[in-house]
């Protein structure tokens, strides 16, 4: 766990719904990916969700933290590791969690001008 400073680092929380025919639909109706991500770079620093093992969620873990989230590094390093029933809905929580990020920049950008 790092030493996060606001400002310097922002949280983003990407969702995604699983099928119905999912093990995970069955404790987790929406998969919730929280990342910790540094503003200036976009790289995650922190990583959490809400997988049922402690086991995948550490392995998720190792596959986020040092990827750039605003370059989109995170699909295809899903794809080639993680083979687990909910590696789509890992990409589309991903997705949504850079959606925010970008949101979030943008906006910020604008605030300056």
């Amino acid at each position: 766990m790092g030493q996060w400073l606001p400002g310097k680092h922002i949280c983003v929380v990407g969702t995604a719904r699983p099928e119905q025919r999912n093990p995970i639909y069955l404790t987790h109706e929406l998969i919730v990916l929280i990342l910790v991500v540094e503003r200036e770079t976009g790289v995650i620093v922190g990583c959490d969700i809400n997988m049922v093992c402690s086991l995948t969620r550490e392995f998720i873990k190792s596959v986020f933290e040092g990827k750039n989230l605003v370059r989109e590094e995170i699909r295809e390093c899903i794809q080639e590791n993680y083979f687990g029933a909910s590696a789509k809905t890992l990409v589309m929580a991903a997705r949504s969690a850079r959606m925010k990020l970008l949101d979030c920049l943008e906006n910020r950008k604008h605030e300056y001008q």
